[in-house]
């Protein structure tokens, strides 16, 4: 069954520069991966230092397998520390 996530990040003031690199560098990466179906990333208009991932995976598999990748791994410790905000919601589809 397809999962998808909408993943919500706010970076610290002092740390935006830093995540927004961070954001760029995972999307080719994660986007060739297998069970991959969409990857996309976004920026709130409204708040400087807020991005939005919106993320389809053909299985909760393909995020599990997604979730222990190097690059996932290497991202993950980027932004350790450089965020206000981290919220993660993984959603299916009933309609």
């Amino acid at each position: 069954m397809e999962v998808r996530v909408i993943a919500t990040l706010q970076a610290k003031p002092d740390s935006i520069d830093a995540v927004s690199d961070a954001v760029h560098e995972i999307i080719e990466a994660s986007r060739l991966e297998v069970g991959n179906l969409q990857y996309d990333l976004h920026r709130d208009m409204d708040q400087p230092g807020t991005f939005v991932f919106f993320e389809r995976w053909a299985s909760s598999e393909a995020l599990e397998k997604h979730n222990a990748t190097e690059h996932f791994k290497r991202f993950v410790s980027q932004i350790d520390g450089k965020l206000e905000v981290l919220d993660i919601k993984k959603l299916k589809q009933i309609a």
